[in-house]
């Protein structure tokens, strides 16, 4: 499975094992070829974002950053 971005919540602790920074809040995963030839996940790499902090506010930030359409999402 390839996956170019991937946005998390704020559950888990996450470490970008080539920078060795470690974080605990909410993030996005993004695939690089940086990861890819270090031989670990290709989207081990991710930065924490303030864009969002619940699932409707995710799929609002990647709509936008993704350029994509979520029609009639309701968080239940």
């Amino acid at each position: 499975m390839n996956i170019l971005k991937r946005y998390n919540g704020k559950s888990h602790q996450h470490t970008n094992k080539i920078e060795r920074e470690t974080f605990y809040d909410y993030h996005i995963h993004t695939a690089t070829a940086r990861y890819q030839e270090f031989g670990g996940d290709e989207d081990g790499y991710a930065e924490i974002s303030s864009a969002y902090s619940n699932l409707e506010s995710a799929l609002k930030c990647m709509e936008k950053e993704c350029g994509f359409v979520v029609e009639d999402f309701k968080v239940i």
